[in-house]
């Protein structure tokens, strides 16, 4: 058993997000949540030239290009590797990703999105298989998240759902604005 000082004094713990009332079995539509967002992405950038994917709002927001490579990079090198990290080893740390950073670094809007999302569809399959695993019990394993603090898995999953609900919404939006030709009106979004 690894000793990790981080979960023995860790100074905060998030809260969580009020699942009790809403859903009878949190992991079943945790997992249910996150098969969807693979599938979603490439619906929202279907049909669209590579002029459109790569078109932004403005200089603050990603565009639908960018928004597909991000979130293959942040289940890529975040959540599938925090999910195996949280499940194999006492109280780990789970490293954070710099979206932002990585998005300028790896010039996303210069990249081509179909091995993007092939890439998302490996990810996000392998943890959901993993998470298929899970017992309610293995939901409460903690962990230090960078960044963060002491989290749970339970609590990991509800910030990968809400990281992914946001970004499809930016997603949601955009395709709407190039369909429609109007402005785009984003949602503010969750420190994550």
């Amino acid at each position: 058993m690894r000793w990790n000082w981080h979960c023995a004094v860790s100074p905060r713990r998030l809260p969580r997000i009020e699942t009790s009332g809403l859903n009878m079995d949190f992991l079943a539509d945790a997992i249910a949540a996150l098969e969807l967002t693979p599938r979603r992405a490439e619906e929202l950038v279907q049909g669209l030239t590579e002029q459109q994917l790569s078109w932004r709002a403005s200089d603050d927001n990603f565009s639908l290009r960018e928004n597909v490579l991000h979130l293959r990079d942040i289940d890529v090198e975040g959540y599938e590797h925090r999910v195996r990290l949280i499940l194999t080893e006492d109280c780990p740390v789970l490293p954070d990703v710099d979206g932002g950073r990585l998005a300028v670094e790896r010039d996303y809007n210069a990249q081509p999105v179909a091995p993007a999302l092939q890439d998302l569809r490996r990810s996000r399959a392998a943890s959901v298989e993993r998470l298929k695993g899970c017992s309610e019990a293995d939901l409460e394993r903690d962990a230090e998240m960078q960044g963060v603090g002491l989290i749970t898995l339970r609590r990991l999953l509800e910030l990968w759902i809400e990281h992914d609900r946001e970004h499809l919404a930016d997603m949601a939006e955009l395709r709407r604005a190039i369909d429609t030709g109007e402005a785009p009106s984003f949602a503010q979004h969750q420190a994550a």
